[in-house]
C-alpha cells in the first residue's frame, strides 16, 4: 500500500509536530498543469490573431477588467461560497464573522489567486469572443433562407451563448480550485499552485472539470445576460438621453449612461447565473462524484 499522501504524513520525530512536511508533487502532475497553461496561451493568441484588427483590444480590456473587478470582490465571493457549501444556513454578516474568528483577515482572501488567473482569462474570452464573433454571426444569420424574427436580438443571444461557453470552459478549472479553497481552508498550506496540483494527485484531471455542467449553467446566462443586456440598455439609455437633454448634453453624460447600463446590467446577470452557481459550489466543494 502506497499509504497516505505525504501533506497526511506524521512529522518526522524530534520535529515540530504542528509544522508539516511540503508534499513533492509528481511531476506528471506538473507537466499537466504547465501543459495547459501553454496551450491556453498558444489557443489566446491564435483568437486574437484570427479575429481581425483592433479587436485585441476586447480580448485585453475584458482580461483586465474582470480580473480586477473579481480579485476586488474576492471577500464577498467567500463569503457566498462559505454560505453555499455550509450545513449551518446563516446570514452574509455571521458567515463574515465566522471566518474572521477562525482564520483572521485572511480568511477573506481565500482563492485570490485562481480567482484572478481564472478571470483574467475568462474575461477575455467573455468580451473578445462577443466583439469578434458579432459580425460574423450576423452575416450568417443574413443567409438564412427563411427570414429571422428580431435577427439583431438573435444575433447577440448566439454571440453571448457562444463566448459565455468559451469562457466557462476556461474558467472551470480555476474555480474547481477556488471553491476547495474556500470550503476546505487547510487544503493549500503551500498556495493556491500546490493545491492545484495536489487536487491532480489525488483526484486525477477529472477533478478539474467535474463541475462542467454546473459551470455551463452559471456561465452562459451570465454572460448572455451581461453583454445582452448592456448593449440593449446602453442603446436606450443613450437614445433617452439624446431626445430629453439634447445631442450635446448627452455627449457630455456619456460616460453617466454607461455606467448606469452597466450597474443595471451586473444585477441582471448576477440573478440569472445564482442558480447555476449554487449547483457549482455543491459539486466543487469537496472530493467526491457529485
Amino acid at each position: 500500500s502506497p499509504g497516505p499522501p505525504p501533506h497526511l504524513r506524521a512529522a518526522v520525530p524530534g520535529q515540530d509536530a504542528a509544522v508539516p512536511v511540503r508534499p513533492a508533487r509528481r511531476l506528471k502532475d506538473k507537466l499537466v498543469g504547465a501543459s495547459a497553461l501553454g496551450a491556453l496561451f498558444a489557443t489566446f493568441a491564435a483568437l486574437v490573431r484570427l479575429s481581425g484588427a483592433g479587436l485585441w483590444r476586447y480580448y485585453l480590456a475584458g482580461g483586465a477588467c474582470a480580473c480586477l473587478s473579481h480579485a476586488l470582490t474576492t471577500p464577498i465571493d467567500v463569503i457566498k461560497t462559505r454560505q453555499q457549501v455550509s450545513a449551518s444556513r446563516v446570514g452574509a454578516r455571521a458567515t463574515a464573522r465566522l471566518i474572521l474568528a477562525a482564520e483572521g483577515p485572511r480568511g477573506l482572501l481565500a482563492g485570490l489567486g485562481p480567482t484572478a488567473t481564472g478571470y483574467l482569462f475568462e474575461g477575455a474570452l467573455k468580451f473578445g469572443a462577443y466583439e469578434s464573433l458579432k459580425r460574423p454571426v450576423h452575416a450568417l444569420l443574413a443567409c438564412a433562407p427563411l427570414p429571422l424574427p428580431a435577427p439583431t436580438l438573435l444575433g447577440l443571444l448566439v454571440s453571448g451563448t457562444l463566448s459565455g461557453a468559451a469562457a466557462g470552459l476556461v474558467l472551470c478549472p480555476m474555480e474547481a480550485l477556488r471553491i476547495r479553497l474556500v470550503a476546505e481552508p487547510s487544503y493549500a498550506q503551500y498556495g493556491w499552485c500546490d493545491g492545484g496540483l495536489r487536487m491532480l494527485e489525488e483526484e486525477g484531471p477529472g477533478a478539474m472539470v467535474r463541475g462542467m455542467t454546473a459551470m455551463l449553467s452559471k456561465q452562459v446566462p451570465y454572460t448572455v445576460t451581461k453583454q445582452v443586456a448592456f448593449d440593449y440598455l446602453a442603446h436606450a439609455l443613450r437614445s433617452v438621453a439624446r431626445s430629453r437633454l439634447g445631442a450635446a448634453a448627452a455627449a457630455r453624460c456619456h460616460l453617466a449612461t454607461v455606467f448606469l447600463a452597466a450597474l443595471l446590467t451586473s444585477v441582471l446577470s448576477c440573478l440569472a447565473s445564482q442558480p447555476g452557481d449554487m449547483l457549482l459550489s455543491a459539486v466543487s466543494a469537496h472530493r467526491g462524484t457529485k
